[in-house]
């Protein structure tokens, strides 16, 4: 299972200050949103606030989630946010992440992955051990 929940907060620069500039990154970020055609991303722009929220559960990886925080990263570096992920087949990458969850953090146009000190491991933080005795 692929697990996923993010939000970003979106500014075209750290300094911010064109609403013009603001308006033409926030077009560019739809248009993008728009190719990945996906219904688990939501956009919000409110009092002055633009904003991206996803989330949902894909039975394998999806490359399109992390990449639309790299494209965020990427062409509004004044933006920041978390996006969480879980990836119970994630041992690929010459380590086991199969048991915990990873933290994609955004800021200043730069995407970091880091280690979750919160929800992981996973179990037996979130979830119990397999029980085969269990009957519920």
């Amino acid at each position: 299972m692929f697990e996923f929940h993010g939000w970003a907060v979106i500014h075209y620069h750290p300094h911010d200050t064109n609403s013009v500039k603001q308006d033409q990154c926030w077009l560019l970020l739809e248009n993008y949103i728009d190719l990945l055609s996906t219904h688990l991303i939501q956009t919000q722009r409110h009092n002055g606030c633009d904003s991206v929220l996803i989330a949902g559960q894909h039975n394998h990886r999806n490359n399109y989630v992390i990449d639309l925080f790299k494209w965020i990263a990427e062409n509004a570096p004044g933006s920041y946010g978390i996006l969480y992920v879980h990836d119970d087949e994630d041992s690929k990458r010459g380590y086991d992440f199969t048991n915990e969850f990873r933290v994609w953090k955004l800021c200043r146009g730069i995407l970091i992955e880091q280690q979750d000190p919160f929800l992981s491991p996973c179990i037996p933080i979130v979830e119990d051990p397999y029980n085969s005795n269990r009957d519920d």
